[in-house]
Protein backbone atom coordinates (compact mmCIF):
# COMPACT_ATOMS: atom_id res chain seq x y z
CA UNK A 1 0.00 0.00 0.00
CA UNK A 2 1.07 3.47 -1.06
CA UNK A 3 1.94 5.52 2.24
CA UNK A 4 0.20 8.69 1.95
CA UNK A 5 2.83 11.35 2.61
CA UNK A 6 3.13 13.60 5.87
CA UNK A 7 0.99 16.45 4.67
CA UNK A 8 -1.89 14.29 3.59
CA UNK A 9 -5.00 13.65 6.24
CA UNK A 10 -6.34 11.28 2.87
CA UNK A 11 -6.18 10.48 -0.08
CA UNK A 12 -6.14 8.22 -2.94
CA UNK A 13 -3.60 6.66 -4.85
CA UNK A 14 -4.45 7.59 -8.89
CA UNK A 15 -5.67 4.79 -10.32
CA UNK A 16 -5.82 4.05 -14.49
CA UNK A 17 -8.91 2.49 -14.07
CA UNK A 18 -10.70 4.72 -11.19
CA UNK A 19 -14.14 3.67 -9.68
CA UNK A 20 -16.42 6.94 -9.91
CA UNK A 21 -19.71 7.71 -10.91
CA UNK A 22 -20.72 7.88 -14.64
CA UNK A 23 -20.67 11.84 -13.73
CA UNK A 24 -17.56 12.30 -12.28
CA UNK A 25 -15.66 13.12 -15.67
CA UNK A 26 -12.96 15.11 -13.72
CA UNK A 27 -11.74 13.08 -11.08
CA UNK A 28 -11.54 10.38 -13.87
CA UNK A 29 -9.54 12.62 -16.25
CA UNK A 30 -7.29 13.60 -13.24
CA UNK A 31 -6.87 10.16 -11.87
CA UNK A 32 -5.77 8.51 -15.90
CA UNK A 33 -3.57 11.50 -15.91
CA UNK A 34 -2.00 11.25 -12.78
CA UNK A 35 -1.50 7.29 -13.33
CA UNK A 36 0.08 7.83 -16.13
CA UNK A 37 2.74 10.14 -15.56
CA UNK A 38 3.59 8.24 -12.28
CA UNK A 39 4.44 4.99 -14.54
CA UNK A 40 5.97 6.84 -17.82
CA UNK A 41 8.50 8.90 -16.07
CA UNK A 42 9.25 10.09 -19.77
CA UNK A 43 5.81 11.89 -20.10
CA UNK A 44 6.18 13.09 -16.81
CA UNK A 45 9.62 14.56 -17.88
CA UNK A 46 8.22 16.26 -20.57
CA UNK A 47 5.85 18.03 -18.60
CA UNK A 48 7.06 18.11 -15.17
CA UNK A 49 10.40 19.80 -17.06
CA UNK A 50 8.30 22.64 -18.07
CA UNK A 51 8.05 23.56 -14.19
CA UNK A 52 11.54 22.78 -13.17
CA UNK A 53 11.25 19.53 -11.99
CA UNK A 54 13.25 16.71 -14.12
CA UNK A 55 12.34 13.00 -13.22
CA UNK A 56 16.14 11.28 -13.35
CA UNK A 57 16.93 7.49 -12.96
CA UNK A 58 16.93 7.78 -8.98
CA UNK A 59 13.59 9.89 -8.53
CA UNK A 60 10.27 8.65 -7.10
CA UNK A 61 6.61 9.82 -8.31
CA UNK A 62 3.94 9.58 -6.56
CA UNK A 63 0.58 10.62 -7.38
CA UNK A 64 -2.86 10.90 -5.29
CA UNK A 65 -6.38 11.52 -5.83
CA UNK A 66 -9.38 13.53 -4.28
CA UNK A 67 -6.57 14.55 -1.16
CA UNK A 68 -7.25 16.59 1.87
CA UNK A 69 -4.56 18.12 3.56
CA UNK A 70 -4.28 17.98 7.50
CA UNK A 71 -3.11 22.12 7.73
CA UNK A 72 -5.96 23.83 6.61
CA UNK A 73 -8.70 26.62 7.95
CA UNK A 74 -12.36 26.44 8.98
CA UNK A 75 -13.24 27.66 5.47
CA UNK A 76 -11.51 25.21 3.63
CA UNK A 77 -12.85 21.99 5.25
CA UNK A 78 -14.51 21.40 2.25
CA UNK A 79 -11.81 21.87 -0.33
CA UNK A 80 -10.59 18.66 -1.85
CA UNK A 81 -7.89 19.20 -4.70
CA UNK A 82 -8.11 16.87 -7.60
CA UNK A 83 -4.66 15.93 -7.27
CA UNK A 84 -1.33 15.75 -5.52
CA UNK A 85 2.17 15.53 -6.76
CA UNK A 86 5.23 14.30 -5.18
CA UNK A 87 8.66 13.87 -6.43
CA UNK A 88 11.39 12.96 -4.51
CA UNK A 89 15.13 12.97 -5.53
CA UNK A 90 18.15 12.00 -3.38
CA UNK A 91 16.54 14.19 -0.02
CA UNK A 92 14.91 16.65 -2.06
CA UNK A 93 11.27 16.37 -2.02
CA UNK A 94 9.03 18.76 -4.49
CA UNK A 95 5.22 18.89 -3.88
CA UNK A 96 2.03 20.22 -5.68
CA UNK A 97 -1.46 20.17 -5.53
CA UNK A 98 -3.27 19.63 -8.90
CA UNK A 99 -6.67 21.06 -9.80
CA UNK A 100 -8.25 20.66 -13.17
CA UNK A 101 -11.76 21.54 -15.21
CA UNK A 102 -12.91 19.92 -18.24
CA UNK A 103 -15.26 20.52 -21.16
CA UNK A 104 -16.35 24.40 -20.90
CA UNK A 105 -15.96 24.43 -17.18
CA UNK A 106 -13.36 27.12 -16.40
CA UNK A 107 -10.80 27.85 -13.56
CA UNK A 108 -12.46 29.90 -10.78
CA UNK A 109 -9.90 32.59 -8.92
CA UNK A 110 -11.35 32.25 -5.71
CA UNK A 111 -10.92 28.58 -5.72
CA UNK A 112 -7.21 29.28 -7.39
CA UNK A 113 -6.64 31.50 -4.29
CA UNK A 114 -7.73 29.31 -1.53
CA UNK A 115 -5.67 26.09 -2.90
CA UNK A 116 -2.20 28.32 -3.48
CA UNK A 117 -3.12 29.47 0.60
CA UNK A 118 -3.58 25.77 1.54
CA UNK A 119 -0.04 25.05 -0.26
CA UNK A 120 1.33 27.81 1.04
CA UNK A 121 0.30 26.77 4.94
CA UNK A 122 1.10 23.48 4.22
CA UNK A 123 4.92 23.91 2.91
CA UNK A 124 4.18 22.93 -0.72
CA UNK A 125 5.77 23.72 -3.73
CA UNK A 126 3.36 24.85 -6.48
CA UNK A 127 -0.51 24.49 -7.69
CA UNK A 128 -1.00 23.22 -11.18
CA UNK A 129 -4.20 23.60 -12.45
CA UNK A 130 -5.47 22.26 -15.70
CA UNK A 131 -8.35 22.94 -18.29
CA UNK A 132 -9.12 24.03 -21.89
CA UNK A 133 -8.29 27.38 -21.56
CA UNK A 134 -4.49 28.09 -23.19
CA UNK A 135 -1.31 29.47 -21.56
CA UNK A 136 1.77 30.23 -23.52
CA UNK A 137 4.01 28.81 -20.88
CA UNK A 138 2.70 27.03 -18.20
CA UNK A 139 4.38 30.42 -15.87
CA UNK A 140 1.91 32.44 -17.65
CA UNK A 141 -1.37 31.57 -15.79
CA UNK A 142 -4.51 32.56 -17.12
CA UNK A 143 -6.47 33.19 -13.83
CA UNK A 144 -3.86 36.72 -12.38
CA UNK A 145 -3.76 36.39 -8.41
CA UNK A 146 -2.70 38.40 -6.13
CA UNK A 147 1.70 38.19 -5.99
CA UNK A 148 1.79 38.29 -2.87
CA UNK A 149 0.25 34.77 -2.85
CA UNK A 150 3.18 33.16 -5.27
CA UNK A 151 6.23 34.29 -3.22
CA UNK A 152 5.93 30.88 -1.40
CA UNK A 153 4.19 28.71 -3.98
CA UNK A 154 4.62 28.90 -7.49
CA UNK A 155 1.45 28.43 -10.04
CA UNK A 156 1.63 26.62 -13.42
CA UNK A 157 -1.36 25.75 -15.95
CA UNK A 158 -1.31 23.05 -18.84
CA UNK A 159 -3.84 23.32 -20.98
CA UNK A 160 -5.14 19.36 -21.64
CA UNK A 161 -4.11 19.88 -25.45
CA UNK A 162 -0.50 20.86 -24.19
CA UNK A 163 -0.34 17.38 -22.38
CA UNK A 164 -2.26 15.23 -25.34
CA UNK A 165 0.57 16.81 -27.47
CA UNK A 166 3.33 16.09 -25.20
CA UNK A 167 1.83 12.44 -25.34
CA UNK A 168 2.02 12.44 -29.16
CA UNK A 169 4.95 13.68 -29.46
CA UNK A 170 6.52 10.88 -27.14
CA UNK A 171 4.16 8.20 -29.54
CA UNK A 172 5.53 9.31 -32.93
CA UNK A 173 9.11 9.82 -31.74
CA UNK A 174 9.48 6.26 -30.09
CA UNK A 175 10.83 8.07 -26.66
CA UNK A 176 9.10 5.11 -25.09
CA UNK A 177 11.25 1.62 -25.58
CA UNK A 178 9.38 -0.55 -22.61
CA UNK A 179 6.28 -2.00 -24.16
CA UNK A 180 3.88 -1.74 -21.65
CA UNK A 181 4.74 2.20 -21.20
CA UNK A 182 4.20 2.40 -24.57
CA UNK A 183 0.94 0.70 -24.74
CA UNK A 184 -0.14 3.25 -21.92
CA UNK A 185 0.58 6.19 -23.87
CA UNK A 186 -1.35 5.01 -26.88
CA UNK A 187 -4.42 4.32 -24.87
CA UNK A 188 -3.85 7.73 -22.66
CA UNK A 189 -3.96 9.52 -26.47
CA UNK A 190 -6.69 7.32 -27.72
CA UNK A 191 -8.99 8.28 -24.30
CA UNK A 192 -8.20 12.34 -23.80
CA UNK A 193 -8.65 12.19 -28.22
CA UNK A 194 -12.84 11.53 -27.70
CA UNK A 195 -14.83 13.48 -27.83
CA UNK A 196 -16.65 12.42 -24.41
CA UNK A 197 -13.87 13.67 -22.47
CA UNK A 198 -13.72 17.26 -23.18
CA UNK A 199 -10.84 17.94 -24.50
CA UNK A 200 -11.03 20.76 -26.83
CA UNK A 201 -9.05 22.73 -28.86
CA UNK A 202 -9.28 27.43 -29.32
CA UNK A 203 -12.07 27.44 -31.61
CA UNK A 204 -13.65 31.08 -31.23
CA UNK A 205 -12.15 34.36 -30.60
CA UNK A 206 -14.17 36.50 -28.11
CA UNK A 207 -17.48 38.21 -28.45
CA UNK A 208 -15.18 41.59 -28.94
CA UNK A 209 -13.79 40.37 -32.01
CA UNK A 210 -16.26 41.21 -34.63
CA UNK A 211 -17.38 44.53 -33.24
CA UNK A 212 -13.38 45.86 -33.12
CA UNK A 213 -13.20 44.91 -36.75
CA UNK A 214 -16.74 46.58 -37.91
CA UNK A 215 -15.34 49.85 -35.96
CA UNK A 216 -11.85 49.71 -37.85
CA UNK A 217 -14.08 49.05 -40.67
CA UNK A 218 -16.01 52.43 -40.31
CA UNK A 219 -13.22 54.55 -39.96
CA UNK A 220 -12.49 54.29 -36.44
CA UNK A 221 -9.76 52.98 -33.83
CA UNK A 222 -9.63 50.60 -30.19
CA UNK A 223 -8.96 52.65 -27.58
CA UNK A 224 -7.00 51.18 -24.72
CA UNK A 225 -9.41 49.95 -21.96
CA UNK A 226 -12.03 49.04 -24.55
CA UNK A 227 -12.29 45.72 -26.09
CA UNK A 228 -8.40 45.19 -26.44
CA UNK A 229 -7.55 43.33 -23.63
CA UNK A 230 -10.31 40.31 -24.73
CA UNK A 231 -8.56 40.81 -28.09
CA UNK A 232 -5.31 40.10 -27.07
CA UNK A 233 -6.08 37.28 -24.52
CA UNK A 234 -8.08 35.47 -26.92
CA UNK A 235 -4.88 35.86 -29.64
CA UNK A 236 -2.37 34.74 -27.27
CA UNK A 237 -4.58 31.77 -26.68
CA UNK A 238 -5.30 30.81 -30.39
CA UNK A 239 -1.48 30.98 -31.10
CA UNK A 240 -0.21 28.62 -28.13
CA UNK A 241 -3.05 26.33 -29.83
CA UNK A 242 -1.41 26.97 -33.47
CA UNK A 243 1.58 26.31 -31.63
CA UNK A 244 0.73 22.97 -30.34
CA UNK A 245 -1.53 21.55 -33.96
CA UNK A 246 2.00 22.28 -35.71
CA UNK A 247 3.95 20.63 -33.28
CA UNK A 248 1.58 17.08 -33.69
CA UNK A 249 1.77 18.27 -37.39
CA UNK A 250 5.66 18.15 -38.04
CA UNK A 251 6.13 15.86 -35.65
CA UNK A 252 8.48 18.65 -32.80
CA UNK A 253 7.59 21.00 -29.74
CA UNK A 254 6.93 24.34 -31.76
CA UNK A 255 6.64 27.53 -29.60
CA UNK A 256 5.97 31.34 -29.67
CA UNK A 257 9.06 33.68 -29.64
CA UNK A 258 8.95 35.80 -26.55
CA UNK A 259 11.62 38.35 -25.05
CA UNK A 260 13.23 37.84 -22.14
CA UNK A 261 11.02 40.20 -20.32
CA UNK A 262 7.49 38.94 -21.91
CA UNK A 263 9.07 35.57 -20.81
CA UNK A 264 9.14 36.56 -17.19
CA UNK A 265 6.21 39.09 -16.82
CA UNK A 266 3.71 37.63 -19.04
CA UNK A 267 1.47 41.39 -18.42
CA UNK A 268 4.40 43.13 -20.52
CA UNK A 269 3.42 40.75 -23.32
CA UNK A 270 0.03 41.39 -22.74
CA UNK A 271 0.89 45.42 -22.66
CA UNK A 272 2.88 45.56 -26.11
CA UNK A 273 0.49 43.82 -28.09
CA UNK A 274 -2.25 45.94 -26.90
CA UNK A 275 -0.31 48.48 -27.64
CA UNK A 276 0.05 47.59 -31.67
CA UNK A 277 -2.84 46.68 -31.72
CA UNK A 278 -4.53 49.71 -31.02
CA UNK A 279 -2.01 52.33 -32.44
CA UNK A 280 -1.54 49.71 -36.14
CA UNK A 281 -4.37 47.70 -36.06
CA UNK A 282 -2.14 44.41 -35.96
CA UNK A 283 -2.25 41.46 -34.25
CA UNK A 284 1.48 39.42 -34.71
CA UNK A 285 3.87 37.11 -32.85
CA UNK A 286 6.62 34.50 -34.35
CA UNK A 287 6.92 31.04 -34.36
CA UNK A 288 9.75 29.10 -33.64
CA UNK A 289 9.76 25.68 -35.18
CA UNK A 290 13.77 23.59 -34.49
CA UNK A 291 16.07 23.80 -37.63
CA UNK A 292 14.15 25.94 -39.71
CA UNK A 293 15.81 28.59 -41.99
CA UNK A 294 13.74 31.34 -40.20
CA UNK A 295 11.28 32.03 -37.29
CA UNK A 296 7.33 31.68 -38.87
CA UNK A 297 5.58 35.10 -38.61
CA UNK A 298 2.01 35.74 -37.91
CA UNK A 299 0.09 38.59 -38.64
CA UNK A 300 -3.26 39.08 -38.40
CA UNK A 301 -4.10 42.87 -39.76
CA UNK A 302 -7.64 43.81 -39.41
CA UNK A 303 -7.15 47.26 -41.20
CA UNK A 304 -7.02 45.17 -44.50
CA UNK A 305 -8.85 42.19 -42.71
CA UNK A 306 -5.93 39.82 -43.71
CA UNK A 307 -3.96 37.04 -42.93
CA UNK A 308 -0.23 37.01 -43.70
CA UNK A 309 2.13 33.76 -42.81
CA UNK A 310 5.67 34.86 -43.71
CA UNK A 311 9.99 33.79 -43.62
CA UNK A 312 12.51 36.18 -43.99
CA UNK A 313 16.02 35.05 -45.38
CA UNK A 314 19.13 36.72 -45.71
CA UNK A 315 19.95 37.22 -49.67
CA UNK A 316 23.16 34.93 -50.59
CA UNK A 317 26.32 37.27 -50.79
CA UNK A 318 28.53 35.28 -52.77
CA UNK A 319 26.15 36.17 -55.87
CA UNK A 320 26.96 39.66 -57.63
CA UNK A 321 23.69 40.45 -59.39
CA UNK A 322 20.13 40.59 -58.11
CA UNK A 323 18.71 37.93 -60.65
CA UNK A 324 21.61 35.58 -59.64
CA UNK A 325 20.22 36.38 -55.41
CA UNK A 326 16.55 35.83 -56.68
CA UNK A 327 17.38 32.68 -58.67
CA UNK A 328 19.02 30.89 -55.39
CA UNK A 329 15.26 31.51 -53.63
CA UNK A 330 13.44 30.37 -56.47
CA UNK A 331 15.10 27.31 -56.69
CA UNK A 332 14.54 26.53 -53.18
CA UNK A 333 10.91 26.90 -54.01
CA UNK A 334 10.63 25.76 -57.12
CA UNK A 335 7.80 22.84 -56.66
CA UNK A 336 5.88 25.11 -54.42
CA UNK A 337 2.51 26.18 -55.42
CA UNK A 338 2.65 29.74 -56.53
CA UNK A 339 -1.21 30.84 -55.31
CA UNK A 340 -1.11 33.22 -53.00
CA UNK A 341 2.36 33.25 -51.98
CA UNK A 342 4.69 36.73 -52.68
CA UNK A 343 8.41 37.55 -52.71
CA UNK A 344 9.18 40.60 -51.03
CA UNK A 345 12.75 41.78 -52.18
CA UNK A 346 14.58 44.06 -49.53
CA UNK A 347 16.88 46.56 -50.56
CA UNK A 348 20.43 47.26 -49.33
CA UNK A 349 19.53 50.77 -49.65
CA UNK A 350 16.26 52.43 -48.48
CA UNK A 351 14.30 51.52 -51.25
CA UNK A 352 11.05 50.54 -51.01
CA UNK A 353 10.91 46.91 -50.88
CA UNK A 354 10.02 45.24 -54.65
CA UNK A 355 6.94 42.72 -54.53
CA UNK A 356 6.48 40.40 -56.61
CA UNK A 357 3.39 36.86 -56.53
CA UNK A 358 5.70 33.87 -57.01
CA UNK A 359 4.08 32.96 -60.08
CA UNK A 360 5.01 36.12 -61.83
CA UNK A 361 8.33 36.54 -60.57
CA UNK A 362 8.83 32.79 -61.40
CA UNK A 363 8.33 33.61 -65.27
CA UNK A 364 10.23 36.73 -65.56
CA UNK A 365 13.21 36.57 -62.93
CA UNK A 366 14.57 39.32 -65.38
CA UNK A 367 12.56 41.58 -64.08
CA UNK A 368 14.23 41.86 -60.89
CA UNK A 369 17.28 43.86 -62.91
CA UNK A 370 14.86 46.17 -64.13
CA UNK A 371 14.27 47.65 -60.80
CA UNK A 372 15.69 51.38 -60.24
CA UNK A 373 17.43 50.59 -57.62
CA UNK A 374 21.47 51.23 -57.40
CA UNK A 375 21.77 48.26 -55.05
CA UNK A 376 21.65 44.89 -54.20
CA UNK A 377 19.29 42.50 -52.57
CA UNK A 378 19.75 42.20 -48.95
CA UNK A 379 17.39 39.93 -47.86
CA UNK A 380 14.09 38.16 -48.92
CA UNK A 381 10.14 37.95 -47.18
CA UNK A 382 7.88 35.35 -48.51
CA UNK A 383 4.60 35.35 -47.58
CA UNK A 384 1.48 33.41 -47.96
CA UNK A 385 -1.69 35.69 -48.02
CA UNK A 386 -5.02 35.11 -46.64
CA UNK A 387 -7.39 37.88 -47.41
CA UNK A 388 -11.11 36.60 -47.12
CA UNK A 389 -12.69 39.90 -45.46
CA UNK A 390 -15.73 37.87 -44.99
CA UNK A 391 -13.92 35.12 -43.25
CA UNK A 392 -11.57 37.27 -41.32
CA UNK A 393 -14.36 38.88 -39.27
CA UNK A 394 -16.19 35.89 -38.12
CA UNK A 395 -14.86 34.65 -34.80
CA UNK A 396 -14.72 30.72 -35.72
CA UNK A 397 -13.66 31.28 -39.48
CA UNK A 398 -10.72 33.42 -38.48
CA UNK A 399 -9.21 30.45 -36.13
CA UNK A 400 -9.96 27.68 -38.69
CA UNK A 401 -8.04 30.15 -41.41
CA UNK A 402 -5.40 30.94 -39.36
CA UNK A 403 -4.79 27.18 -38.45
CA UNK A 404 -5.18 25.98 -41.91
CA UNK A 405 -3.08 28.87 -43.66
CA UNK A 406 0.01 28.08 -41.20
CA UNK A 407 -0.23 24.62 -41.58
CA UNK A 408 -0.09 25.28 -45.69
CA UNK A 409 2.50 27.70 -45.58
CA UNK A 410 5.12 25.44 -43.55
CA UNK A 411 3.99 22.51 -45.96
CA UNK A 412 4.01 24.51 -49.03
CA UNK A 413 6.99 27.19 -48.35
CA UNK A 414 8.62 26.84 -45.09
CA UNK A 415 10.15 23.17 -45.06
CA UNK A 416 11.98 23.79 -47.89
CA UNK A 417 13.61 27.15 -47.57
CA UNK A 418 17.17 26.89 -46.14
CA UNK A 419 19.26 29.91 -44.68
CA UNK A 420 22.27 31.03 -46.83
CA UNK A 421 25.66 30.68 -45.21
CA UNK A 422 29.29 31.64 -46.68
CA UNK A 423 31.32 28.93 -48.26
CA UNK A 424 34.58 28.12 -46.11
CA UNK A 425 37.51 29.72 -46.97
CA UNK A 426 39.40 28.55 -49.89
CA UNK A 427 43.72 28.16 -49.41
CA UNK A 428 46.16 31.46 -51.09
CA UNK A 429 48.73 28.87 -51.54
CA UNK A 430 47.98 24.98 -52.60
CA UNK A 431 49.99 22.72 -50.96
CA UNK A 432 51.38 21.80 -54.53
CA UNK A 433 52.76 25.39 -54.74
CA UNK A 434 54.32 25.52 -51.70
CA UNK A 435 55.93 22.05 -52.58
CA UNK A 436 57.27 22.93 -56.03
CA UNK A 437 58.49 26.86 -54.24
CA UNK A 438 59.97 24.95 -51.18
CA UNK A 439 62.45 22.36 -54.25
CA UNK A 440 63.93 25.48 -55.84
CA UNK A 441 67.42 26.51 -54.88
CA UNK A 442 67.42 28.80 -51.73
CA UNK A 443 68.40 32.12 -52.90
CA UNK A 444 71.66 33.52 -51.05
CA UNK A 445 70.24 35.86 -48.56
CA UNK A 446 70.72 39.38 -48.96
CA UNK A 447 73.19 41.44 -46.81
CA UNK A 448 71.43 44.60 -45.38
CA UNK A 449 72.86 48.45 -46.42
CA UNK A 450 73.45 50.61 -43.50
CA UNK A 451 71.02 53.70 -42.95
CA UNK A 452 67.76 53.37 -45.25
CA UNK A 453 69.53 51.74 -48.16
CA UNK A 454 68.34 48.01 -47.43
CA UNK A 455 64.60 48.73 -48.59
CA UNK A 456 64.50 45.03 -50.41
CA UNK A 457 61.83 42.97 -48.57
CA UNK A 458 62.69 39.56 -47.33
CA UNK A 459 60.86 36.71 -48.89
CA UNK A 460 57.86 35.45 -46.43
CA UNK A 461 59.40 32.08 -44.82
CA UNK A 462 57.49 28.64 -46.48
CA UNK A 463 56.34 28.03 -42.79
CA UNK A 464 54.26 31.28 -42.27
CA UNK A 465 52.39 30.71 -45.50
CA UNK A 466 50.54 27.56 -44.33
CA UNK A 467 49.20 26.25 -41.26
CA UNK A 468 51.23 23.37 -39.41
CA UNK A 469 49.25 20.15 -40.67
Amino acid sequence: MLKLPDVLESGDPARLFPVVADTSKEQRAASIFLSVISAVPAFANALLNQVGQRIGPRSSLNTFTEVVLKNRDQADKKDRPDGFIEVATGNRTWTALLEEKVGNNTLEKDQIERYVRLSRDNSLDAVITISNEFAAHPAHHPIQIAKTLTRKVSLYHFSWTAILTEAVLIHERSLVADPEQAFLIREFIRYFSHDSVGVNGFTSMPAEWSEAIERIRAGGRIRKGELDQQIVWGWHQELRDLTLIMSRTIGCNITTKLSKISLSDPEKRISDDIERLCNAGMLEASLQIPDAAADMKVVADLRSRSIRISMSLDAPKDRKTSKARLNWLLRQIKMAEPNGVSISAVWASRAANSVYSLAEIRDQPEKIDNEPVSSNIRAFEVTLTSDSARRFVGRKTFIEDLELLAQSFYERVGQHLSAWKPSPPKPMHSIKDIEKESAQTTPKPTVPQPGNAHSDLLEIPVFLRRASF
